[in-house]
Order: structure tokens, then sequence, then C-alpha cells
């Protein structure tokens, strides 16, 4: 999980950038013909000049006439340095802060005192921020694998699959040089000590590409082991006294570190064991092994695994964030995938055992926790404080006092949840006689209205 990494900064890809062009750097030869060789002069004549160049892995020399040649252009020497410097990037993995300093020390800070108006002055300025930057990471503690940074935090978490992962890689470069049986016995490791690593998964699936040619492997030496056998009889018949001597004593050792590997190989249970060359029994015994070996790696399921291992990761990362629920479950189905590895067993059980803790101290914490203390003033269903002075029966907005209602469950002393007690009724007579007098008012205003009129009219 795989992931909780650092990856490159933005100044190292500047540097992979400015290093493509700087790589190629070299003399350069155009021919008339428009073919172009770029690499070495290794010398010149009148006649011909003769260059190496680069063809793959393999260098190659060739002799051009000075007549064909159409230009000549010989790299400079801070192109040269230059050049060399920029297969610094990308850096190495696992390196040290030490050592990060001691390349910006010892190459690349004296190139830049040594050419301070170079052309290539700011692609090697570029190396050594990137340089001081990793520095500064190793310094942190993170380590660099694959090209991926990774944390501290990560390391301390994740440390059974950081060192599965080493291991892992080491693996693959064996099996891109050519040594499957080497890479084998990284796997039968992986596999024992660290089965549920999502790199042990990894393993499988690049070893299982390899199984075939590594059985091809076989069968040839096997076909081949007669002739090897007698060309090796043939030379020792060549050898003077004292060589023989030393060639004798160079089969016992091969022989005898044979025996020791196999001794080993039968101790670890190894599926395929080791075998030599100039050994057909142990080529034979081999051969043998690797058909059934190959069987039950095939049989695996791979992608199950996959599956499990990533879970385990997760848990790991889960405990280490205290979320010990999701640790315990990743545990555990992480733990049926892979019944033989005690340390996931351990893991699940610690997740267990700590998630029932932090629950029991949960519980224990939210028990001592105070009860919200009532408030003590009378509120009306609003929410509004009662009306009425300290010590003075609590009352309504309506100034009606307020019952207390007892509870079932409670003593007739026992103060009990408040209700506004029913406003008393109160008489209607005040407001009959109220009523009666405006009657009668408005009567004899009217009977005197009346009456002016009357008056009004016998006067005309």
């Amino acid at each position: 999980m795989i992931p909780v990494a650092l990856r490159f900064s933005p100044s190292v890809l500047l540097a992979v950038l400015a290093s493509a062009g700087l790589s190629m750097a070299g003399d350069i030869i155009k021919l008339k013909s428009g073919e172009k060789y770029d690499g070495k002069i290794l010398s010149e004549s009148p006649a011909e000049v003769t260059i190496e160049i680069q063809v793959g892995r393999i260098k190659e020399t060739k002799k051009v006439a000075r007549k064909d040649i159409a230009e000549l252009v010989k790299a400079t020497p801070d192109q040269i340095e230059s050049a060399a410097l920029a297969k610094l990037i990308p850096s190495k993995d696992l390196m040290s802060d030490a050592e990060y300093q001691n390349i910006l020390t010892e190459q690349l800070e004296p190139f830049l005192k040594k050419y301070p108006v170079s052309a290539y002055k700011g692609d090697v300025e570029a190396i050594v921020k990137t340089y001081k930057e990793e520095m500064a990471k190793a310094q942190s503690g993170a380590k660099k694998l694959e090209g991926v940074w990774i944390s501290p935090a990560e390391l301390d978490w994740n440390a059974y699959n950081f060192e599965a992962r080493l291991q892992r890689v080491e693996l693959e470069k064996l099996l891109q040089a050519g040594k499957p049986e080497a890479a084998y016995r990284i796997l039968a490791e992986l596999e024992a000590a660290k089965p549920a690593s999502i790199e042990t998964v990894r393993g499988f699936e690049l070893f299982k590409a390899a199984l075939p040619e590594l059985e091809r492997t076989l069968d040839r030496l096997v076909l081949e082991n007669p002739v090897k056998l007698k060309m090796r009889t043939d030379s020792a018949k060549t050898l003077s006294a004292d060589e023989k001597k030393q060639f004798d004593e160079g089969i016992k050792k091969e022989e005898a570190d044979l025996k020791l590997r196999l001794e080993e190989d039968k101790k670890m249970k190894l599926g395929i064991p080791a075998f030599n060359e100039y050994d057909l029994k142990s080529l034979t015994e081999a051969k043998v092994a690797l058909v059934k070996e190959a069987a039950r790696i095939n049989k695996l399921d791979l992608n199950a695994m996959k599956v499990a291992a990533t879970a385990f990761q997760t848990g790991l990362k889960n405990f280490s964030e205290k979320s010990y629920l999701s640790a315990q479950k990743n545990f555990e189905d992480a733990a049926k995938a892979f019944p033989k590895d005690t340390f996931v067993k351990e893991r699940a059980d610690l997740a267990k055992k700590a998630a029932a803790e932090a629950a029991r101290a949960n519980a224990e914490a939210t028990a001592a926790k105070p009860a919200p203390v009532a408030d003590a003033a009378a509120k009306t269903a609003d929410g509004k404080p009662v009306s009425g002075k300290t010590g003075e029966p609590a009352k309504t907005a309506g100034g009606a006092p307020v019952k207390k209602t007892p509870s079932p469950s409670s003593t007739p002393d026992e103060t009990t949840t408040e209700e506004p007690a029913e406003p008393e009724a109160s008489s209607n007579l005040p407001m009959f006689l109220i009523g009666g007098a405006a009657l009668l008012l408005i009567t004899l205003l009217v009977v005197k209205m009346l009456a002016k009129k009357k008056s009004a009219a016998s006067d005309e």
C-alpha cells in the first residue's frame, strides 16, 4: 500500500529532463550521407577518424574517412564532465545523508567552481538542488526505494512490508540478470518469513512468469552436462602439476559448497534445491523438484492473496491511527488467508485487546461524567423564567401560583416537576354593571338630541 510516500519533487523532474540531453554529450561526426555518430574520438589521422560509439549495451568502434565527413564537433571538457554528472539522476535507492553530502562535495560543487560560466552550469545546479532536497529527506529519516520516498512514520508502522519490499526488489534484479535460481531462494525466504506481505505476492507474480525460462535452463544444463564434464577433464590434462593441484582443489570446493547448500535447502524445505552445472545428480533432482514446485505456484490464488495482503497492510495503518476495530477486522481477514503467519495472528489479538480496552475506558469516562444540573428557577412552557421574587412561591406570567405535581414514585415531601396552576374563575358582575351604565348614557344622549331638533322645528 504502498502508499504515505513522498514522490519526486519538481526539481528532480527538471534535473531528469536536463540530464536527458547531457547524457548524450560527446564528440559528434556528421557524415555527408546524413548519418551521425555521437561518441568519443579515439584517434585521428589525415585520412580517417576513429570514434567509439554506444549501441545499446555494446560499445562499437567506427573508422570514418575524412572525405565522408561533413562536420566534426568535439565535445568540450565541461560538456563531457557535465554528461557524467547527469548520470547521478535519478539518485540511487537508500542513500544516506552522508552519501548525498559526499557526492555534493566531491563531484557537483567542484564542477561549479571549475566552470563558473559553463553553458551546462544550470543543468548541474539543478542536480545540486535535487541532491540537497533529497539529503534533507534522508536526514529526516525517510528512505527512497524504487524512486519513491517513504516517510519515517510509514517506515515505523509498515516495517513488515518495507523489509519484504527490499527482498522483492533484489528478487526482481536477479530475474533481470538471468538468475532465476537465486531469485527463487529469496522468494522462498519471503514466503516463510512474510507470507502476508503484498511484496511476497508480487514476488510470486514475477517468479511465476520466469518459471518457463528456469525450466528451459535446467533442460539445457542436463543436456550439456556430459560435454562440459569432458571439456573440463580434457582441460585438466594440459595443466602443470601445480595448476592441476589448484584445479582439483577448486573442484572439491565446488562440491563441498553444493553439499552445504543442499543441506541448508533441506532444512528450509526449499521446493527447488540448489544445483551445479557439473553435477548431473543435482541437475536432475532440481528439474523434478521444479515441475512439482511450478504446479504448486500455478495453483496459488494470487488475486485472493493480494486482497488479503492489502487488508493486512491497511490493518497495520489502522492500528497506527488507533482505529482498533478496523484494524482487528482487517487482521482477522488476513489471518484467514495466511493462517501460518504468527505475526498476523499476534496483530489480530493485539488489536482485539486494544479495541476492548478502548471501549472499557470510554465506558468508564462516560460513567464518571457528572449529570447536567437542572435550572432551579421555574420556567414557563416557552422557556421564559416564571415571575416572582426570590423566596416567594413561583407564579405563571398571568400571576397565578405554580402547582407542583408529585410523580407516582415520589413521596409527598419530594419536589417534582412543576406545572402552572389553572387560573381561578373571576366574577362577571363588574362587567355587567359597566355595560348597563354605558347603555343608559347612550340612551340619554339620543333623547337629548331629539328634543333639540323638535325645539328648533317649533321656532321656525
